[in-house]
């Protein structure tokens, strides 16, 4: 049987991972909409629209996009902070490591539909990069998922050692 302090010493290390994990979560959520928003404003030339029916559907896909990213930094922001307030001892929820895992598992699935069509792709480097960054996030929901777990177990053990 673990003593004690070796149990209070591996609670607090994993909550602390799990506050910068959730803080890592926010900080991609707020990445993925700055480089949505930035990539295709750059790659959409409003001045070449030719009729009304264009401006049109061009400011509904706008609308549509900044909807679609509002939800997806929406669910980020849920999930990052559930983690940081449960790594500080606040508030203690189990539905954000379920949303956690499932963010997860579609971010494997970009990763997975961005190498088979690397080949395909005009620029190599974007996919690349869009690669390297949904497999990260994808490892940062799992390990935050792993010690949001780890806290919640630990914190059970530390109860029944006082009881």
């Amino acid at each position: 049987m673990e003593n004690r302090q070796e149990i209070e010493r591996r609670l607090r290390k994993s909550q602390n991972n799990l506050v910068v994990i959730g803080y890592g979560v926010i900080a991609f959520g707020v990445w993925s909409v700055i480089k949505t928003v930035l990539y295709t404003a750059l790659n959409t030339d409003i001045n070449m629209l030719s009729s009304e029916e264009e401006t049109v559907s061009v400011v509904m896909f706008w609308i549509m996009m900044f909807i679609f990213l509002a939800f997806e930094l929406s669910l980020r922001l849920y999930v990052g902070f559930s983690a940081v307030y449960e790594g500080r001892g606040r508030k203690k929820r189990f539905g954000y490591i379920i949303l956690a895992l499932l963010m997860a598992l579609t971010s494997f699935a970009l990763v997975a539909a961005n190498l088979a069509a690397f080949g395909s792709d005009e620029s190599p480097g974007k996919t690349v990069v869009t690669i390297i960054v949904e497999a990260s996030s994808s490892i940062m929901l799992i390990e935050m998922a792993i010690f949001a777990v780890r806290v919640k177990r630990l914190g059970r053990k530390l109860a029944e050692q006082e009881n």
